[in-house]
């Protein structure tokens, strides 16, 4: 009488377990291999995910409103080109101050005007707060003349640009950030300040201004684009 449970297997359950085997063996052998590499790909993997989420922390939700703001203003707003502001690092309310008067046209640029006045009480709120969490890098792209720079300390110093922007001209509160401005774009805007076409509620930049020679607003650019 045959026992069933002696029964030698069958050709095909045989070709399953050897497949079995095989795969098992492969596995093995790839662990050993390249198990390294797999694991340092799952690291970065999980660093991906934490940069991403940290991303959407500091930055919102995508589809965002700052992506706008990147052809000129560059990337983390430090732009590269001397004649836009470097956004980064710049005192939330003052941002928001400029923004609120780009929308009403108090201030007047053609594309911040119409970008400004398209936005939402929210969404200006989120520009101001996103911009002013970024870490502002230094003008890389600016090649100061020492002579100049030196003319511009002094400018600063006499004129106590400190008491309103900060010791290191960093900015705080309704006041800009002026360290590592772009040169082109500082000149403008003590050229504006003088002639009228920008004005200061509190009064104190037409001030300043009023003495200082168009040499004189050059030199101080310098200085500070530099910083």
């Amino acid at each position: 009488m045959t026992n069933t449970k002696t029964k030698s297997l069958g050709p095909g359950k045989r070709i399953l377990v050897l497949g079995g085997a095989l795969l098992l063996v492969a596995a093995v052998v790839g662990g050993v291999m390249y198990g390294p590499e797999l694991y340092g790909l799952l690291q970065l993997g999980k660093q991906l995910d934490q940069i991403s989420q940290e991303d959407t922390r500091v930055g919102g939700p995508w589809p965002r409103a700052s992506d706008a703001c990147v052809s000129c203003h560059g990337q983390g707003g430090n732009a590269r080109a001397q004649t836009y502001p470097r956004l980064a690092g710049q005192p939330e309310a003052y941002l928001k101050k400029q923004l609120t008067a780009f929308a009403s046209g108090e201030r007047s640029n053609p594309t911040m005007e119409s970008l400004a006045a398209s936005m939402s009480e929210h969404e200006l709120e989120g520009l101001a707060a996103h911009f002013s969490k970024m870490t502002p890098l230094p003008n890389t792209t600016f090649q100061a003349d020492p002579a100049r720079v030196a003319r511009g300390e002094a400018l600063v110093k006499a004129n106590n640009c400190a008491a309103c922007h900060g010791q290191k001209l960093e900015g705080k509160d309704l006041y800009p950030r002026l360290a590592g401005q772009g040169y082109a774009y500082l000149r403008d805007q003590l050229t504006h300040f003088k002639s009228g076409a920008r004005r200061d509620a509190t009064g104190s930049m037409q001030a300043v201004v009023g003495t200082l020679s168009q040499q004189d607003m050059d030199d101080l650019a310098q200085y500070i684009a530099s910083r």
